[in-house]
């Protein structure tokens, strides 16, 4: 039983086929643009650029948002590399923030490091130390539990900070206020990928969804390696080759049509590892907030009782029971090339990473193997807690 796969049927095999059929595979064909425009109307957006993946989506948004060797930006210390390393791309410098119980960004943490660690002078939030300024905020929602940006909005406002959402494992997901809204279409702008082992995929690719009409058309041109006029080959300013391609574009329309019985899916087997796991003091599942309505992306075990290389014990039981696991995201601050950037108050990243496993949530699995894969660890942890 693995994670989450990619599960490709006929109908997207068809597709793909018929842009194979028709010669016309680039990024600048008309099936990108109808991607485009049924991603943004799911998403409730106004405009999404298709990307070739979600890495791409962060770099691009980092720098429409104006991102530079000038600048720093805030950061969950619990979310996967791709979400830092863009910020490293542009020169700036990142800070690291602690999560909440639900793995997302502890926003009162952010809020209280901008009041007291920084000043507001020139329409500019300087960090009081650095003397650089702090020009977005990322706000991870992670495994599909969508993290509350409205408070961090609202305060980033009078701030004049930026906000990009990492809604990579979000899609589907929303933050349910007065109405739903999709993950990314609270802050500045949200990026998406589709890479093989999300809910839907295009192979790899990403996309970036926003309401602004300004980002959108400097996403468009950036992403299309910045033409100013493509028939004499006139470039103004450095651009990039990230623009989707039109297979790419084909799968992911025809995935599209299928989300929300996969989350429907996804769904059930969440509910019953919450269930199966309920009376258990030393195991808890991750829930989600009473404000998201989740996707279901990847459930999530911590152990109370488990120390790293106890939770590496029971990965490689499972595994021989052909039962795939794997840690959550090692904590940003923890990397070797990344630790000697500032950190903020992180408590509960590593307790995260060192006692949780990843289980299989895809959503082809049945209840049966839910519960067989319940059962072997019920039975691993009460054996350890005996011979304790």
């Amino acid at each position: 039983m693995k994670l989450s796969i990619p599960h490709i049927n006929k109908e997207d095999i068809k597709q793909v086929s018929k842009v194979l059929n028709n010669g016309w595979i680039s990024t600048s064909s008309q099936m990108v643009k109808i991607f485009e425009h049924k991603l943004a109307k799911f998403c409730g957006s106004k405009y999404s650029i298709a990307l070739n993946s979600g890495t791409s989506a962060i770099h691009l948004g980092l720098k429409i948002l104006g991102v530079d060797n000038k600048s720093e930006v805030l950061v969950p210390s619990l979310t996967f590399i791709a979400t830092v390393n863009p910020i490293l791309y542009l020169g700036a410098k990142p800070i690291f923030f602690d999560v909440d119980d639900f793995h997302n960004l502890k926003i009162d943490d952010v809020i209280s490091f901008i009041k007291k660690k920084t000043k507001f002078e020139n329409n500019k939030t300087i960090n009081k130390k650095t003397k650089k300024i702090i020009r977005v905020i990322i706000v991870t929602h992670m495994w599909g539990r969508s993290c509350d940006v409205f408070k961090l909005k609202k305060f980033c406002k009078k701030r004049n900070i930026k906000i990009l959402e990492d809604a990579a494992e979000a899609l589907g997901s929303f933050i349910k206020k007065n109405k739903n809204y999709h993950c990314g279409n609270v802050g500045d702008l949200g990026c998406l990928s589709f890479n093989a082992n999300k809910i839907i995929t295009t192979g790899s690719g990403g996309a970036i969804i926003t309401n602004n009409k300004k980002f959108y058309e400097k996403a468009q041109y950036l992403a299309n390696q910045a033409k100013d006029d493509t028939f004499n080959y006139i470039h103004n300013e450095i651009g990039f080759n990230y623009k989707m391609n039109s297979m790419s574009a084909a799968l992911g329309l025809s995935q599209l049509k299928r989300i929300k019985k996969k989350i429907q899916l996804r769904k059930m087997i969440t509910n019953r590892y919450l269930n199966n796991f309920k009376n258990m003091d030393d195991i808890y599942v991750l829930s989600y907030p009473s404000g998201s309505v989740c996707n279901y992306w990847m459930n999530i075990i911590y152990f109370k009782k488990l120390n790293f290389q106890l939770t590496n014990v029971l990965s490689s039981k499972l595994s021989k029971h052909k039962i795939e696991t794997r840690r959550v995201w090692r904590p940003l601050n923890l990397q070797k090339y990344l630790k000697d950037f500032k950190s903020y108050k992180i408590i509960n990243a590593p307790k995260f990473y060192f006692s949780s496993l990843c289980v299989p949530s895809d959503d082809k699995m049945s209840i049966s193997d839910v519960d067989k894969i319940s059962k072997y660890i019920k039975n691993f942890v009460k054996k350890l807690i005996k011979v304790r």
